[in-house]
Protein backbone atom coordinates (compact mmCIF):
# COMPACT_ATOMS: atom_id res chain seq x y z
CA UNK A 1 0.00 0.00 0.00
CA UNK A 2 1.27 3.51 -1.04
CA UNK A 3 0.08 6.56 0.63
CA UNK A 4 -0.52 9.63 -1.71
CA UNK A 5 -1.21 13.06 -0.47
CA UNK A 6 -4.73 14.04 -1.34
CA UNK A 7 -4.94 17.55 -2.94
CA UNK A 8 -8.47 18.15 -4.20
CA UNK A 9 -7.72 21.68 -5.69
CA UNK A 10 -4.91 20.54 -7.95
CA UNK A 11 -7.14 18.64 -10.41
CA UNK A 12 -9.51 21.56 -10.58
CA UNK A 13 -6.61 23.90 -11.32
CA UNK A 14 -5.32 21.65 -14.11
CA UNK A 15 -8.77 21.46 -15.62
CA UNK A 16 -9.10 25.25 -15.56
CA UNK A 17 -5.69 25.66 -17.21
CA UNK A 18 -6.61 23.18 -19.91
CA UNK A 19 -9.90 24.88 -20.62
CA UNK A 20 -8.17 28.29 -20.70
CA UNK A 21 -5.54 27.01 -23.12
CA UNK A 22 -8.21 25.56 -25.39
CA UNK A 23 -10.21 28.78 -25.23
CA UNK A 24 -7.08 30.80 -26.13
CA UNK A 25 -6.29 28.54 -29.05
CA UNK A 26 -9.90 28.76 -30.27
CA UNK A 27 -9.80 32.54 -29.94
CA UNK A 28 -6.57 32.68 -31.91
CA UNK A 29 -8.10 30.51 -34.64
CA UNK A 30 -11.22 32.67 -34.72
CA UNK A 31 -9.17 35.86 -34.86
CA UNK A 32 -6.99 34.43 -37.63
CA UNK A 33 -9.99 33.29 -39.60
CA UNK A 34 -11.65 36.66 -39.19
CA UNK A 35 -8.50 38.49 -40.25
CA UNK A 36 -8.07 36.21 -43.26
CA UNK A 37 -11.70 36.83 -44.25
CA UNK A 38 -11.27 40.58 -43.88
CA UNK A 39 -8.06 40.47 -45.88
CA UNK A 40 -9.65 38.46 -48.66
CA UNK A 41 -12.58 40.88 -48.69
CA UNK A 42 -10.22 43.87 -48.89
CA UNK A 43 -8.25 42.18 -51.66
CA UNK A 44 -11.49 41.47 -53.53
CA UNK A 45 -12.58 45.09 -53.17
CA UNK A 46 -9.19 46.31 -54.38
CA UNK A 47 -9.22 43.89 -57.35
CA UNK A 48 -12.81 44.87 -58.17
CA UNK A 49 -11.83 48.54 -58.16
CA UNK A 50 -8.86 47.83 -60.40
CA UNK A 51 -11.08 45.82 -62.78
CA UNK A 52 -13.57 48.68 -62.89
CA UNK A 53 -10.78 51.11 -63.76
CA UNK A 54 -9.47 48.76 -66.45
CA UNK A 55 -12.99 48.32 -67.83
CA UNK A 56 -13.50 52.09 -67.95
CA UNK A 57 -10.15 52.53 -69.69
CA UNK A 58 -10.92 49.74 -72.18
CA UNK A 59 -14.39 51.16 -72.82
CA UNK A 60 -12.87 54.59 -73.50
CA UNK A 61 -10.27 53.05 -75.78
CA UNK A 62 -13.03 51.10 -77.56
CA UNK A 63 -14.99 54.31 -78.17
CA UNK A 64 -11.85 56.01 -79.51
CA UNK A 65 -11.09 53.05 -81.77
CA UNK A 66 -14.65 53.07 -83.07
CA UNK A 67 -14.28 56.75 -83.83
CA UNK A 68 -11.01 56.10 -85.67
CA UNK A 69 -12.60 53.20 -87.56
CA UNK A 70 -15.56 55.39 -88.51
CA UNK A 71 -13.20 58.09 -89.73
CA UNK A 72 -11.22 55.52 -91.68
CA UNK A 73 -14.39 54.10 -93.23
CA UNK A 74 -15.60 57.59 -94.08
CA UNK A 75 -12.20 58.45 -95.51
CA UNK A 76 -12.18 55.22 -97.51
CA UNK A 77 -15.63 56.00 -98.91
CA UNK A 78 -14.56 59.54 -99.78
CA UNK A 79 -11.38 58.22 -101.37
CA UNK A 80 -13.34 55.72 -103.46
CA UNK A 81 -15.79 58.43 -104.52
CA UNK A 82 -12.94 60.78 -105.40
CA UNK A 83 -11.17 58.04 -107.37
CA UNK A 84 -14.37 57.22 -109.26
CA UNK A 85 -14.98 60.91 -109.94
CA UNK A 86 -11.43 61.32 -111.29
CA UNK A 87 -11.90 58.21 -113.45
CA UNK A 88 -15.16 59.55 -114.86
CA UNK A 89 -13.57 62.95 -115.48
CA UNK A 90 -10.69 61.26 -117.31
CA UNK A 91 -13.12 59.28 -119.45
CA UNK A 92 -15.04 62.45 -120.27
CA UNK A 93 -11.82 64.30 -121.11
CA UNK A 94 -10.66 61.45 -123.33
CA UNK A 95 -14.03 61.42 -125.08
CA UNK A 96 -13.83 65.19 -125.49
CA UNK A 97 -10.29 64.99 -126.91
CA UNK A 98 -11.37 62.25 -129.32
CA UNK A 99 -14.38 64.36 -130.31
CA UNK A 100 -12.19 67.42 -130.93
CA UNK A 101 -9.70 65.37 -132.92
CA UNK A 102 -12.54 64.00 -135.01
CA UNK A 103 -13.84 67.53 -135.56
CA UNK A 104 -10.38 68.76 -136.61
CA UNK A 105 -10.03 65.87 -139.05
CA UNK A 106 -13.50 66.62 -140.35
CA UNK A 107 -12.76 70.30 -141.01
CA UNK A 108 -9.35 69.52 -142.50
CA UNK A 109 -11.01 67.03 -144.82
CA UNK A 110 -13.32 69.79 -146.06
CA UNK A 111 -10.75 72.55 -146.48
CA UNK A 112 -7.72 70.48 -147.53
CA UNK A 113 -8.76 67.00 -148.64
CA UNK A 114 -6.18 64.31 -149.15
CA UNK A 115 -8.05 62.86 -152.09
CA UNK A 116 -8.60 64.59 -155.41
CA UNK A 117 -12.39 64.30 -155.33
CA UNK A 118 -13.87 67.73 -154.83
CA UNK A 119 -17.34 69.12 -154.56
CA UNK A 120 -20.33 67.42 -152.92
CA UNK A 121 -19.64 64.39 -150.75
CA UNK A 122 -21.76 62.05 -148.61
CA UNK A 123 -19.50 62.09 -145.57
CA UNK A 124 -21.16 59.73 -143.08
CA UNK A 125 -24.34 58.17 -141.77
CA UNK A 126 -25.09 57.76 -138.06
CA UNK A 127 -27.83 55.61 -136.56
CA UNK A 128 -28.89 55.81 -132.93
CA UNK A 129 -31.52 53.76 -131.14
CA UNK A 130 -34.43 55.70 -129.67
CA UNK A 131 -36.57 54.82 -126.65
CA UNK A 132 -38.92 52.75 -128.78
CA UNK A 133 -37.35 49.43 -129.80
CA UNK A 134 -38.31 49.85 -133.45
CA UNK A 135 -37.58 53.58 -133.67
CA UNK A 136 -34.19 55.00 -134.65
CA UNK A 137 -32.66 58.42 -135.19
CA UNK A 138 -30.61 58.88 -138.33
CA UNK A 139 -28.18 61.61 -139.37
CA UNK A 140 -26.61 62.07 -142.80
CA UNK A 141 -23.64 64.44 -143.05
CA UNK A 142 -22.99 66.12 -146.41
CA UNK A 143 -19.85 68.12 -147.18
CA UNK A 144 -18.59 70.32 -149.99
CA UNK A 145 -14.88 69.70 -150.31
CA UNK A 146 -12.47 72.43 -151.48
CA UNK A 147 -14.94 74.06 -153.85
CA UNK A 148 -16.89 75.78 -151.09
CA UNK A 149 -16.82 79.35 -152.35
CA UNK A 150 -20.50 79.05 -153.31
CA UNK A 151 -23.53 77.23 -151.96
CA UNK A 152 -24.53 73.78 -153.14
CA UNK A 153 -28.18 72.71 -152.98
CA UNK A 154 -30.27 69.69 -153.82
CA UNK A 155 -32.06 66.80 -152.15
CA UNK A 156 -31.21 63.53 -150.41
CA UNK A 157 -33.11 60.26 -150.68
CA UNK A 158 -32.65 57.40 -148.20
CA UNK A 159 -33.63 53.77 -148.58
CA UNK A 160 -33.27 50.93 -146.08
CA UNK A 161 -32.48 47.50 -147.47
CA UNK A 162 -33.29 44.36 -145.50
CA UNK A 163 -35.43 41.25 -145.35
CA UNK A 164 -38.90 40.24 -144.20
CA UNK A 165 -39.11 36.55 -143.25
CA UNK A 166 -36.06 35.86 -145.39
CA UNK A 167 -37.31 37.72 -148.46
CA UNK A 168 -35.40 40.88 -149.57
CA UNK A 169 -37.29 44.13 -149.18
CA UNK A 170 -36.42 47.80 -149.68
CA UNK A 171 -38.21 50.58 -147.82
CA UNK A 172 -38.00 54.28 -148.64
CA UNK A 173 -37.56 56.86 -145.91
CA UNK A 174 -40.97 58.33 -146.69
CA UNK A 175 -42.49 54.94 -145.74
CA UNK A 176 -40.54 54.81 -142.47
CA UNK A 177 -40.76 58.41 -141.26
CA UNK A 178 -43.79 60.64 -140.87
CA UNK A 179 -41.71 63.77 -141.46
CA UNK A 180 -40.07 62.53 -144.68
CA UNK A 181 -41.52 63.15 -148.15
CA UNK A 182 -41.12 61.42 -151.48
CA UNK A 183 -39.24 64.48 -152.78
CA UNK A 184 -36.46 63.76 -150.25
CA UNK A 185 -34.73 66.00 -147.71
CA UNK A 186 -33.59 69.37 -149.04
CA UNK A 187 -30.09 70.70 -148.43
CA UNK A 188 -28.23 73.95 -149.05
CA UNK A 189 -24.83 74.77 -147.57
CA UNK A 190 -21.29 75.95 -148.27
CA UNK A 191 -19.16 73.73 -146.07
CA UNK A 192 -21.25 70.97 -144.48
CA UNK A 193 -24.74 70.16 -143.30
CA UNK A 194 -26.41 67.32 -141.43
CA UNK A 195 -29.88 66.00 -142.25
CA UNK A 196 -31.47 64.14 -139.35
CA UNK A 197 -34.79 62.67 -138.33
CA UNK A 198 -36.54 59.63 -136.91
CA UNK A 199 -37.62 56.45 -138.62
CA UNK A 200 -39.57 53.43 -137.40
CA UNK A 201 -39.03 49.95 -138.80
CA UNK A 202 -41.83 47.42 -139.30
CA UNK A 203 -41.89 44.65 -136.70
CA UNK A 204 -40.80 41.82 -139.03
CA UNK A 205 -38.30 43.88 -141.01
CA UNK A 206 -34.59 43.11 -140.46
CA UNK A 207 -32.41 46.00 -141.75
CA UNK A 208 -29.05 45.25 -143.36
CA UNK A 209 -27.94 48.33 -145.32
CA UNK A 210 -28.84 51.97 -145.90
CA UNK A 211 -28.55 53.58 -149.31
CA UNK A 212 -28.06 57.36 -149.40
CA UNK A 213 -28.50 59.20 -152.71
CA UNK A 214 -27.62 62.90 -152.95
CA UNK A 215 -28.66 64.90 -156.02
CA UNK A 216 -27.39 68.47 -156.41
CA UNK A 217 -28.83 71.16 -158.71
CA UNK A 218 -27.29 73.85 -160.85
CA UNK A 219 -24.66 74.03 -163.56
CA UNK A 220 -22.43 71.50 -161.80
CA UNK A 221 -25.23 69.18 -160.83
CA UNK A 222 -24.09 65.73 -159.74
CA UNK A 223 -25.57 62.56 -158.33
CA UNK A 224 -23.87 60.62 -155.53
CA UNK A 225 -24.76 57.22 -154.12
CA UNK A 226 -23.25 55.60 -151.06
CA UNK A 227 -24.14 52.38 -149.27
CA UNK A 228 -23.76 52.03 -145.49
CA UNK A 229 -24.11 48.95 -143.31
CA UNK A 230 -26.92 49.11 -140.75
CA UNK A 231 -24.90 49.77 -137.59
CA UNK A 232 -26.24 51.35 -134.43
CA UNK A 233 -23.72 53.67 -132.78
CA UNK A 234 -23.62 56.41 -130.20
CA UNK A 235 -23.66 59.87 -131.72
CA UNK A 236 -21.20 61.96 -129.70
CA UNK A 237 -21.85 65.33 -131.29
CA UNK A 238 -24.26 67.02 -133.62
CA UNK A 239 -22.99 68.76 -136.71
CA UNK A 240 -25.07 71.77 -137.66
CA UNK A 241 -25.51 73.66 -140.84
CA UNK A 242 -22.74 76.05 -141.89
Amino acid sequence: MVLVQHRPGRKLKQSLLTVSALALVASLFLAGGYWMGVRHHLDALTENQELKQQFTALEKENVELRGVAAVDRHGSVLEKKATERVRQDNVQLQDKVAELQEAVSFYKGIMAPLRNDKGLRIEKLSLQRAIDAERFRYKVVLTQVANNSSYVSGSVHIRVLGTVEGEPKTLTLSALSESATKEGAKFKFRYFQDLSGDLKLPVNFLPEQVEVVAQSRGKKAMRLERMFDWKIEEVKSDVGQR
